[in-house]
């Protein structure tokens, strides 16, 4: 059996990460509903956007642009791993570089791989294949819109100049507290979205290829906004559900331990009993 001590020191050690966990659970809480409030004051604003290029996409009236149009042959595809930059958030972000890299296996060409967050750009490091092009961290829990401005900027930039054919962004999508999906999205070339038509009486100026061109850089920076906002509550969502399977497997191990302590103590208690009881019997047989 243990001894009292070290089972005392194992009882203390587990109650101190016990309230560090809860502690990091009611922080991720708070977070988390900050987070899904923005995410719900966003979702008008992403919602039109998307609805602006749909009406850019059929106001070109077959019309070809480059970013509408698939390139014939895809020889540079980039990619965007939205990551998290801390831990202690069970799968999250191993889910999404197993999906990034299961993605990259299937694509033909080279890849050119940008990495939002510090855990995929450490594992992207250690991995070194394929080499990375460029890496964001600081903005996975509090994304701004320009966060999202700035990695669009450097994307298109590729785009326009003819370094990658196509674009796609791995992230994860929210769907509730408890569950949280992996999801690999196109941004370039330009999909026409589904949902609600833009108002037939609705006149697009300037016209053309030259509407597109110009709506594209903020539909690309808001899209990118709207994915580190999502990203942003996934972690936090499963932060909570890791900090919270922590908190159970301490207070079943702070039980367990408990129970260990208490039979040790009183099989302590029970042999100096005995070893009293004992003595004194030895000290009347003498005194007899």
């Amino acid at each position: 059996m243990q001894s009292i001590q070290l089972l005392k020191t194992r009882i203390g050690s587990i109650a101190s990460t016990r309230q560090i966990t809860q502690s990091m659970r009611l922080v991720s809480t708070a977070k988390v509903q900050r987070c899904r409030a923005r995410m719900s004051a966003a979702a008008p604003f992403l919602e039109e956007n998307r609805r602006l290029i749909a009406a850019a996409l059929q106001n070109l009236e077959g019309e070809q642009h480059p970013y509408a149009t698939p390139r014939q042959e895809v020889k540079t595809t980039a990619v965007v791993v939205v990551n998290g930059d801390r831990g202690l958030c069970g799968g999250y972000n191993i889910n999404v570089i197993r999906k990034a890299y299961q993605l990259i296996k299937e694509l033909p060409g080279d890849v050119r791989l940008v990495t939002v967050g510090s855990k995929a750009r450490d594992y992207c490091r250690r991995r070194k294949k394929p080499a990375i092009a460029a890496s964001f961290t600081g903005v996975s829990e509090t994304p701004m819109f320009d966060d999202g401005a700035e990695i669009a900027r450097l994307l298109l930039d590729w785009y326009d100049a003819g370094e990658v054919d196509e674009i796609l962004v791995v992230s994860t999508q929210f769907v509730s507290m408890l569950s949280q999906h992996v999801r690999v999205q196109r941004l370039l070339p330009l999909d026409l979205p589904e949902g609600e038509p833009w108002p037939g009486t609705v006149r697009c100026e300037p016209t053309g290829p030259a509407l597109l061109s110009r709506t594209v850089p903020f539909y690309a920076a808001s899209f990118l906004y709207g994915v580190l906002l999502e990203a942003a509550t996934c972690e936090q969502s499963a932060r909570i559900t890791s900090m919270d399977s922590a908190v159970k497997n301490s207070d079943e191990m702070m039980e367990s331990l408990q129970l260990l302590y208490n039979q040790a103590r009183q099989g302590a208690i029970t042999q100096e009993i005995t070893e009293i009881v004992t003595g004194a019997g030895a000290v009347r047989r003498e005194g007899e």
